[in-house]
């Protein structure tokens, strides 16, 4: 028997695989293959003809299309996605699978993005999501041309949507660095016709446009896009795996369509809204929410994002779908709040915030829901409504000790954020000096917490207040006694000035043997990122190996893409190396995770400050 031609059926799973393009091997095709170079063959016509009712020229059509080999491929994908004729979509994917396996990475790239475009052939679907990720954040936007050659070239549409996701989302009206990713972003879409390719060229031709009309068409292709992917999405809504913030910025590696196409609706609304087009941006708004469910916490979400990005008035979205939120829905509640201050209506903000502080107390979990809700309120940027949720569970008498203890702890953090830290040192004199069921030597084990840490990090907080030298290194001596680990006290004894040489070489030795120890921790704890993390900050705000540690902190986002607490320590990495450019973009993406931190606005204005011009994103390439 005859092996089937590339372009026969051969079987129906396998039809529907290879239309998938989800059969196994190699998904990739050589990015800088030849054009086709006979002037007589037309592309479009031979794929049309892949679905003509003649038996004998769709076999012709194949053959040749077949013969042309990987420069048609472009072609080929977009009519797997886009062709309103199965037969052809079917026969484009055959097509496409029996095409060479040739590597993706072309030259001129990057050595690191070549590496991760050849780790990448290899991998299979959910380790090439994670790849795509680090080509995003390579150093000096190395990752983003192959990136964009990844939406046009990966035989997976999942793939090339979330890749496309990746790239959009970094846009944002007005953003400095967006412009030197524009010229990378089109190199790599080429002319590709795929939808992902598409929605990503609109949003490209929307952030360069300098006129309205060309804007309108932008918006206008950008929605035809998502109009289009939205019946071929899975059901089920958004992804449960997506972080429950209210600037997700990373799409986890499970991320399937419905994330991807969130990503898409969401930069649809930012684009109308820039446009000034604020009704028809509430319109892809209410889509957005409709999107959700009746999923409160997804509501609340989405809404929160509505307000970040300049469309507050969308809680009348959500106020006609729920009037009065429950007792069991106070981050809707809160949203709904935050939406009304921002768009003026502070006395219903008011109504809903106190609705949602006084629902009852002392039932079931209640302190660890206060305790969730605080530290989102605060990563919301409503510290006020925040504070007043910490100081409920840690001045609750009748509340679990466990709950008030942990509450405290973070509280502390938040108040040191906000600068407060005599505030944050009082909170946790309080749970040092615990008695009875709350002693901390008691509550502290059951935490997983060690009581010398939580000592240690009060002396830190009380010596930042304190008013004399002396005092000050007096209680940071006490700190780092008590614990050798606490990376922020040993920072602040180091650079604690007036000091003689023996203080300055005494903190010096300090620095070293606390790096010897997390270095063990790593070696014992290899998949943890926070010891990277912590290495990596130390050396960046002392001295040390400051190659190694920017190397650990990148290892510690590879890990937990996109924390903002990491890549703060990545960019004063890049500030201690003198690249104030690279300090300034990354604390910049940091501030997108967390926008509301007023340590990282701090961090990122020193970086401007130092850097100078040097610090401003460079022109385009």
């Amino acid at each position: 028997m005859a092996r089937p031609s590339a372009h026969r059926p051969r079987g129906l799973l396998a039809v529907l695989l290879g239309a998938a393009g989800l059969l196994s091997g190699s998904a990739m095709v050589h990015a800088s293959a030849p054009a086709a170079s006979s002037s007589n063959t037309d592309v479009a016509a031979l794929i049309a003809d892949l679905g003509h009712p003649d038996y004998a020229t769709r076999e012709r059509a194949a053959a040749e299309l077949e013969a042309v080999g990987p420069a048609v491929v472009d072609a080929l994908l977009s009519a797997v996605e886009t062709s309103g004729d199965l037969e052809v979509a079917l026969r484009a994917g055959w097509l496409v699978d029996a095409l060479p396996a040739v590597p993706l990475a072309v030259s001129g790239d990057a050595p690191a993005a070549i590496g991760l475009l050849e780790q990448y052939d290899r991998a299979g679907p959910t380790a090439r999501r994670r790849l795509a990720h680090r080509l995003l954040r390579l150093d000096d936007d190395a990752g983003i041309e192959p990136l964009a050659r990844i939406v046009r070239l990966d035989r997976s549409p999942a793939l090339s949507r979330l890749a496309a996701a990746l790239l959009v989302r970094e846009w944002r009206p007005g953003d400095p660095f967006w412009g030197g990713m524009i010229p990378r972003i089109t190199r790599g879409l080429g002319d590709s016709q795929r939808l992902a390719a598409r929605f990503a060229r609109a949003v490209v031709a929307f952030s360069e446009a300098e006129s309205p009309t060309v804007a309108s068409a932008a918006v206008a292709d950008a929605l035809a896009v998502v109009e289009q992917l939205e019946p071929t999405l899975d059901e089920g809504g958004i992804d449960a795996d997506l972080p429950d913030d209210g600037l997700p910025f990373s799409l986890p590696a499970t991320a399937g369509d419905a994330a991807t196409q969130r990503v898409f609706r969401r930069c649809l609304v930012e684009m109308l809204a820039a446009s000034d087009r604020r009704e028809e941006a509430l319109g892809q708004a209410a889509l957005l929410l409709a999107a959700v469910g009746a999923a409160d916490d997804r509501t609340a979400v989405e809404l929160v994002w509505l307000c970040e990005h300049g469309l507050p008035e969308a809680v009348g979205i959500v106020e006609d779908r729920v009037s009065d939120p429950g007792p069991d829905a106070p981050a809707l509640a809160y949203a709904m709040a935050l939406a009304c201050r921002r768009a003026g209506r502070a006395e219903r903000a008011t109504e809903l915030a106190d609705h949602a502080f006084s629902r009852p107390t002392g039932a079931g979990d209640e302190s660890m829901q206060r305790l969730q809700m605080a530290m989102l309120l605060a990563k919301w940027g409503a510290a006020d409504w925040a504070t007043r949720e910490y100081d409920r569970v840690v001045a609750d008498d009748d509340a679990p000790a466990a709950e008030a203890t942990l509450g405290s702890i973070y509280y502390s953090e938040f108040l040191h954020d906000q600068g407060d830290d005599a505030g944050a040192a009082a909170v946790l004199r309080r749970v040092v000096g615990g008695e009875g069921e709350r002693a901390a030597d008691r509550i502290l084990p059951r935490l997983q917490r060690d009581p010398e840490s939580v000592e240690s990090r009060l002396l830190y907080f009380e010596a930042l207040v304190a008013d004399e030298p002396a005092r000050r290194r007096e209680l940071l001596e006490r700190s780092v006694a008590i614990n050798d680990r606490d990376v922020d006290a040993l920072i602040a004894l180091y650079r604690l000035q007036p000091a003689t040489p023996d203080e300055r070489a005494a903190a010096a030795d300090r620095v070293q043997n606390a790096l010897r120890r997390i270095e063990n921790e790593i070696d014992a704890l290899p998949d943890d990122p926070n010891g990277y993390n912590e290495y990596a900050w130390l050396v960046s705000n002392t001295e040390g190996d400051l190659e190694k540690a920017t190397r650990f902190s990148r290892q510690s986002l590879e890990k937990s893409f996109d924390t903002a607490s990491y890549l703060d320590t990545l960019a004063h990495c890049h500030a201690a190396a003198g690249n104030l450019r690279r300090a300034v973009r990354t604390q910049s993406l940091a501030l997108r995770m967390e926008p509301h931190s007023r340590m990282i606005l701090q961090n990122l204005m020193r970086f401007h400050t130092l850097g100078g011009d040097a610090a401003t994103p460079p022109p385009r390439p």
